[in-house]
């Protein structure tokens, strides 16, 4: 069990307050916000809605964490809202390596603190993940650090990517899940709306990797790359969307120099 060193007293009061922000998020569905992504936003019928937790879920390869950065990108540069890009898995030099496949000027977003990347990555031993940066990596850590960057940054949209790594770091699904569920619901306090990354694997039915990432978001959005004859195609689905009517079925889209499109 994972402890925060508060009296009884004190967690009942952030679990109130988790609570009435939840919510209050909840209660307020005319309060959406634009992605940025070139079709999304029609697929969800007017974009996410601003402090909810999204789970974007897909195989290796079928473009999450690009859909994630231009997620921020477009938020900095299109909406003015500060972004927060947490990878857990991938080394964020890699990340920006990968970026320079568009035209995007992260390096100007970084110098403006309007785009922050957290390297909190970890190494896979066998089936299990070793953080590489152990101190910020446990639960508690994980948590403070989150808040105390989106606190101090006035940040409006996180990253959180892949979340499968703490499932196999502390081997506990019902305590990272909680965790999670915790960690959600700072960042609804603090007006963030979040993406958690996931991962499915190849050939399996599941839509998240364990089975129970899917509960404690508001939305998930599933990402396919599939074989087609010689070669594969990306599609993406709305598999839920809490409080709005959303567009049902796979929609392809395409990975372009200037970031996603949804094809229609």
């Amino acid at each position: 069990m994972v402890k925060r060193g508060k009296s009884s007293s004190g967690f009942m009061a952030e679990l109130k307050e988790r609570i009435i922000a939840e919510a209050r998020a909840l209660e307020a569905p005319g309060e959406r916000m634009l992605t940025g992504i070139r079709g999304f936003d029609e697929l969800v019928r007017g974009g996410l809605f601003r402090g909810a937790t999204y789970l974007l879920s897909g195989v290796s390869g079928a473009g999450k964490s690009i859909f994630c950065l231009e997620f921020l990108y477009r938020g900095a540069t299109e909406y003015g809202e500060p972004g927060l890009y947490v990878s857990l898995e991938e080394h964020l030099d890699s990340i920006l390596r990968n970026a320079r496949n568009f035209r995007w000027n992260l390096k100007s977003l970084i110098d403006q603190q309007m785009l922050i990347l957290l390297d909190l990555s970890v190494v896979a031993v066998g089936e299990k993940a070793m953080s590489l940066n152990t101190d910020a990596f446990t639960l508690d850590g994980l948590y403070a650090t989150i808040e105390t960057v989106v606190r101090e940054g006035g940040i409006k949209r996180v990253v959180l990517d892949p979340v499968s790594v703490l499932f196999l770091q502390y081997g506990n699904v019902g305590v990272v899940r909680r965790e999670l569920n915790v960690i959600s619901g700072m960042l609804k306090r603090h007006g963030c709306t979040s993406i958690f990354v996931t991962e499915t694997e190849y050939g399996k039915p599941s839509i998240t990797r364990f089975g129970v990432e899917e509960f404690m978001a508001d939305g998930v959005f599933l990402l396919y790359w599939e074989p087609e004859g010689d070669k594969r195609s990306r599609y993406i689905e709305i598999y839920k969307m809490r409080g709005s009517p959303h567009y049902e079925g796979k929609k392809r889209l395409a990975i372009t120099d200037n970031g996603i499109v949804i094809l229609y």
